[in-house]
């Protein structure tokens, strides 16, 4: 039998562990030294900034403005929407971007009312009975791309299908919005689509103003203008603005140009429509056009661009150079005007194309035509076109 105080080392032992395992508490960790203290952004401070970037924004745009009076005053194509290209490019691989996202939509809405307006019951006429014609020189365009595409497998490496995307005409938007549907890269897409618009809309203004003068301004598809009264004018914009809402809501794609195009077509060509734009409205939106494709060239657009930079100017010559042929063979073929049939089988996109047109005197509603009938075909056939091609190893 144990005593009581042969335990009581085993107790005292027992306490002290008890004492040793209890934790200690932590010691304070050393502050660290103060850093700068951030200064809070006031109210005076915030509309100091909002004030220079718009005034910055003013003059990055009146620059784009006189960028397109002086190419109008030197005579060249296409003058307000490559003036203002060439500037805000410029501008941009300096770092210094003029930003219109914010009033694109607007512009490409007064496009589609004023391109729109020059659909006469006689040319919608006329249109309809070519329109065999413009849907099969459609599909061509679309089967086109297959060549562009070949070159960016074999200078990028990029895969069929995104190559093929890359490859087929239809406007940065369309195309991108086609390569979401598809599951490929949009970004891809997009700048290989982009890089070829900006191509396409300084190749062809050169090439037909210089191969094609006498067709220009005379080729009797064009409607003149009329003078409008402002407030059936402001009414008339708002109307078009409304209809591209609706088409945004139903998903047409571009809404913005389409939809109010649509809107004007249907009055124009049944003798009513309320209002005629002006051509300073025209002009602003090609300002604004031009500006919205220069603004993208900064320097991380072209670093990203890399590789395929190159592929997409290779493909767009050999591009350009197979589509123009197509066209003068549709338009000795139709008996269409040239200069037209280049624009409306041009690999670019429907609103570039149209305001082409509209500037060189060009028929805009046939160019329009053609363009809207690709739009619609493209987005019925592109992925039956993409899977034939790759299953009879065209790509």
């Amino acid at each position: 039998m144990r005593s009581p105080a042969a335990d009581a080392p085993a107790e005292e032992s027992t306490a002290s562990d008890k004492v040793e395992r209890t934790p200690l508490p932590p010691s304070p960790r050393p502050e660290a030294p103060p850093g700068p203290a951030s200064p809070k952004r006031t109210w005076p401070d915030r509309l100091r900034r909002g004030a220079r970037w718009a005034a910055w924004q003013t003059l990055g745009f009146a620059l784009s403005v006189l960028g397109g009076w002086l190419a109008h005053k030197a005579g060249l194509p296409l003058p307000w929407l490559l003036g203002a290209l060439g500037v805000t490019a410029l501008l941009a691989a300096f770092g210094r971007t003029v930003n219109v996202v914010g009033v694109r939509s607007y512009a490409l809405v007064l496009l589609g009312l004023g391109l729109g307006q020059s659909f006469s019951p006689a040319i919608l006429l006329s249109i309809a009975q070519v329109l065999p014609l413009i849907a099969a020189s459609s599909v061509l365009t679309i089967i086109a791309g297959l060549v562009a595409a070949r070159v960016y497998i074999r200078m990028v490496g990029l895969d069929p299908k995104t190559a093929f995307f890359c490859g087929v005409p239809g406007g940065v938007v369309l195309m991108a919005v086609y390569a979401q549907r598809a599951g490929v890269s949009e970004s891809h897409v997009t700048l290989a689509q982009t890089i070829r618009l900006m191509m396409v809309v300084v190749i062809y203004p050169l090439l037909i103003a210089t191969a094609l003068p006498h067709e220009l301004a005379v080729d009797g598809w064009t409607e003149a203008a009329t003078a409008t009264s402002l407030p059936v004018l402001v009414m008339w914009c708002l109307a078009g603005l409304g209809a591209a809402h609706v088409g945004r809501t139903l998903g047409l794609p571009n809404p913005w140009m389409l939809a109010p195009c649509v809107l004007a077509i249907a009055l124009a060509s049944s003798e009513s429509l309320p209002a005629h734009l002006p051509a300073v409205l025209i002009i602003t939106a090609q300002v604004v056009l031009g500006a919205s494709l220069g603004t993208r060239m900064t320097p991380d657009f072209i670093r990203s661009a890399g590789p395929l930079l190159l592929a997409s100017i290779v493909s767009t010559l050999l591009l350009s150079g197979l589509l123009i042929a197509l066209g003068a063979l549709v338009s000795l073929w139709g008996g269409l005007p040239m200069a037209a049939t280049l624009l409306g089988m041009a690999p670019g996109g429907m609103p570039e194309m149209a305001v082409t047109a509209h500037a060189m005197g060009a028929s805009v509603p046939l160019v329009l035509g053609f363009h809207l009938v690709r739009v619609v075909l493209s987005n019925l056939l592109i992925e039956p076109i993409w899977r034939a091609a790759h299953a009879l190893k065209l790509i």
